[in-house]
């Protein structure tokens, strides 16, 4: 601890007054240095982003550009980790990357396809369901009115005629012919 005049800053200058203001100098500019370069590395980095612009940093940036095509390939793979392609190379490339997107697009489409009759086959069996689950509502109160209501009386049978009465004549063919299918419509 300190000698109980001052305190932890004290420690160390042993009275020295002069050595207290040339440290809190010290510090004080230190911690200036230190956000000025702060403030200067973010600038930099928007600036690599182009979010801001320095000026001169385009400049500088093209000539990086100009200089890096007579570099040695190796070194500009060594320093980047990057691979450097040849004009042939890149130019293959782009065409393979064009081949490749028609090729997905023309996947895509055939997938839009597929998708658009999946969705009108499930719309169709909701349907279905729908019209099924209503069938089923309607049956089961037709089955429902039938269990309520008292079943209709039965039609007594008609004395058949097995032989005419002494006074009447008997029918003919033709007439006895006609008669069934009149008694056959009132029946349904």
């Amino acid at each position: 601890m300190g000698s109980g005049r001052g305190g932890d800053d004290d420690e160390g200058l042993k009275g020295n007054r002069k050595g207290k203001t040339a440290w809190t100098f010290v510090k004080n500019a230190s911690l200036l240095v230190t956000v000025v370069l702060f403030f200067f590395t973010i600038v930099l980095v928007l600036d690599a982003y182009k979010f801001v612009s320095v000026r001169h940093a385009k400049f500088a940036r093209k000539k990086l550009l100009r200089t890096l095509q007579y570099m040695d390939p190796s070194i500009i793979e060594a320093h980047t980790g990057m691979k450097v392609l040849t004009n042939e190379e890149f130019k293959k490339l782009q065409t393979d990357l064009e081949s490749a997107r028609k090729q997905v697009r023309e996947m895509n489409t055939k997938v839009q396809e597929k998708f658009s009759e999946v969705l009108k086959a499930s719309m169709e069996l909701q349907n279905m369901k729908q019209d099924i689950e209503e069938l089923k509502g309607l049956i089961a109160e037709k089955e429902k009115e039938q269990k309520e209501a008292p079943p209709p009386p039965a039609p007594e049978p008609e004395p058949a005629a097995a032989a005419p009465a002494e006074g009447e004549a008997a029918p003919a063919e033709g007439e006895a012919a006609a008669e069934e299918p009149a008694a056959a419509e009132a029946a349904a």
